[in-house]
């Protein structure tokens, strides 16, 4: 999991900008909490959690020590290729990459995508709703991370479009949502209400603070 510590100021810039710095930042640890609550002690797989900034107390407070690694890379597409990088060195024969944002991801939609791999898949996608995706997943470290313009509605398909050009068909999975501006979040508030997702205390309680969102 790629992952920041969760400082004001520093996390979900464009959900503070609607909300506050300080009730972003505590949605974001809320939703670190709950995620690895979910997903850290699974059967299938080990969790390790790729953090910024590398100085942070994040591996202290969230993640323990022996499971995290600080990121590396200059943007978003160099980070990924060294977590990767990174979890495979580990000796592990796949790993499966995710943001902190979708505290909501079907544990299906993993156990999916590692299912993929095995079955000789060389590269899982799980398109994001903006444009991008929320999950990458590959049994050594695939070629598809220059040349894209981060952030923008394109990435999905730059992606595929790089993997085909080094000869990688990619392996397309569900699709979800990102939470990242206000309006995710209230989809994410409904989910909760309507119990379309559920196992989220901490988001649900961190939801509960928030005034605006009431």
């Amino acid at each position: 999991m790629l992952a920041r510590y969760p400082r004001p100021g520093f996390v979900k810039r464009r959900l503070a900008a609607e909300i506050g710095d300080a009730p972003a930042a505590d949605l974001c640890r809320a939703f670190l909490s709950d995620l690895h609550r979910r997903l850290a002690d699974h059967p299938s797989w080990t969790t390790y959690w790729a953090f910024e900034p590398a100085d942070s107390p994040f591996a202290e407070e969230m993640g323990g020590v022996d499971r995290c690694f600080p990121q590396q890379g200059r943007n978003l597409g160099e980070r990924m290729e060294a977590a990767m990088g990174q979890a495979l060195r580990l000796g592990h024969s796949s790993v499966v990459l995710i943001g902190s944002d979708i505290p909501h991801v079907p544990q299906g939609v993993l156990e999916e995508a590692f299912c993929k791999l095995a079955e000789g898949a060389e590269l899982v996608l799980g398109p994001a709703e903006d444009g991008g995706y929320y999950l990458i997943g590959a049994c050594s470290v695939p070629a598809v991370f220059d040349g894209i313009r981060w952030g923008t509605a394109e990435v999905l398909r730059e992606t595929v479009a790089a993997a085909r050009t080094a000869g990688i068909e990619p392996t397309i999975v569900s699709s979800c949502y990102d939470v990242d501006d206000r309006e995710s979040l209230e989809r994410l508030r409904a989910d909760i209400a309507e119990r379309k997702v559920e196992g989220l205390p901490s988001t649900r309680a961190a939801l509960e603070r928030l005034p605006v969102l009431r």
